[in-house]
């Protein structure tokens, strides 16, 4: 289980400016989800991806990335591995691929069950052995066949409709949407977790879109209801929230 958070902007800012003054109760978190961070920046043409295998709120270089570099998108992943996915930077999140960033909160059961759906070309890009990466390239599967937000929304449904979860709970970004999703099953999260655990959260105006797990301050932001996702495109700052 993991925490999500992503974010775009209508101009190049840091992750923790963008974020404000509440961040850091973000970064704590980390503590827990603490197998890895991950950020991935998309300006342009190209996904710029950063994971290390530590806890971010001890981190120099998670705390340098956050203040010190900045893009008018990202997202950013802090990972608590499921059991039996391997602890090492190849199962760490964010995914990319060209200008194609993903993070993932939740379990698929079997981790392998989308295999057979993934095209060999995108199956030749697999490098760990976690459900998450399989997740990923089945959306660039239908990503290639249908087109970015066609294709992430069609791997959702079809997951949801075919596939056991306990969440598949994600956020895809490219250099023209960010797409959010709430899809998850309340009663599969850890038996630890409060009741809000799986539950997103945003907050959208003329500066950008910021969105995230829960856990940590959001007081005024949107519920996202489950089942559903949040479409921003990024030259325009508009945001759909639709039905899964």
């Amino acid at each position: 289980m993991c925490r999500l958070l992503g974010y775009v902007a209508n101009r190049p800012t840091s992750l923790a400016d963008f974020a404000g003054p509440n961040f850091n109760e973000f970064v704590k978190l980390s503590e827990v989800h603490k197998d890895s961070w991950g950020l991935c920046l998309v300006d342009g043409a190209t996904a710029k991806l950063q994971k290390q295998v530590e806890v971010a709120a001890s981190s120099d270089s998670f705390a340098k990335v956050a203040t010190d570099q900045s893009a008018s998108g990202g997202l950013l992943h802090f990972r608590w591995a499921s059991p039996g996915i391997e602890v090492n930077d190849l199962n760490a999140h964010p995914f990319s691929y060209q200008d194609i960033g993903f993070i993932h909160n939740g379990a698929l059961s079997p981790y392998d069950a989308l295999l057979p759906e993934i095209s060999d070309e995108f199956l030749s890009l697999r490098k760990g052995n976690g459900d998450s990466e399989l997740f990923f390239l089945f959306a660039l599967t239908k990503i290639g066949q249908l087109g970015f937000v066609p294709g992430v929304l069609d791997a959702i449904r079809s997951i949801k409709k075919s596939y056991e979860y306990s969440s598949i709970n994600s956020m895809f970004l490219n250099s023209d949407f960010l797409i959010v999703v709430s899809e998850h099953h309340p009663d599969n999260r850890p038996s630890w977790t409060e009741p809000n655990y799986y539950e997103v959260r945003y907050r959208l105006d003329s500066s950008g879109c910021l969105v995230a797990s829960s856990g940590w301050s959001q007081e005024g932001w949107t519920l996202m209801p489950n089942h559903s996702a949040l479409i921003v495109d990024r030259k325009s700052m508009n945001g759909e929230l639709i039905s899964l």
